[in-house]
């Protein structure tokens, strides 16, 4: 590739870049209340109240490689055995769930240092794709205001072995990174 090509394109975006912080049309830092001042005047973007939070399920195949759509991803509360099924989407061509809206603890919670409850809500998701084993993920922290992202990479159910599965992954399982 032609280096002057690649200099000149360099260049376009310094000089778009410097008169737009100069314009005062793109500042280079915004505040948090006027980032959500702006995104409150999009009809099309949902601004979470204080006891809510998204989920979005990103399904994929082949160690992650492919996008798998059409998977039915349900949300729900409660333990395995007697759920409680609160949300059921599909995922898209990108394999990805439309955001889930689910209610948590409020915000203020986690600032609360006498506080002995947990600052966000649990659910449970569950997968299922045709061809693929099962899978349930349990324990899925869901925070106040913020947009989680569950990833989960199927197994073909050829490839599996004796066990078909449901697959389970509890994410409150505890980890020592102390390496006691």
């Amino acid at each position: 590739m032609d280096e002057s090509v690649i200099e000149k394109y360099k260049a376009e975006m310094l000089g778009m870049y410097r008169s737009s912080k100069n314009s005062g049309e793109y500042p280079s830092y915004v505040s948090h209340d006027t980032a959500i001042a702006a995104v409150s005047q999009n009809t099309d973007t949902y601004t979470a109240p204080d006891s809510t939070g998204k989920l979005i399920v990103i399904v994929t195949t082949i160690r992650s490689l492919y996008p798998l759509e059409n998977a039915e991803v349900s949300v729900f509360s409660g333990d395995y055995q007697n759920r409680q099924i609160i949300a059921r989407d599909f995922t898209d061509q990108s394999g990805r769930t439309e955001p889930f809206i689910l209610e948590t603890p409020g915000k203020s919670l986690s600032l609360d240092s006498d506080n002995t409850k947990l600052p966000y809500a649990v659910y449970g998701i569950e997968i299922k794709a045709e061809g693929y084993v099962d899978m349930v993920f349990l324990n899925v922290p869901v925070f106040s205001g913020v947009t989680s992202l569950q990833k989960a990479n199927m197994t073909l159910i050829e490839t599996a072995g004796k066990d078909k599965g449901p697959i389970f992954i509890d994410s409150a399982q505890q980890y020592n990174l102390n390496g006691e």
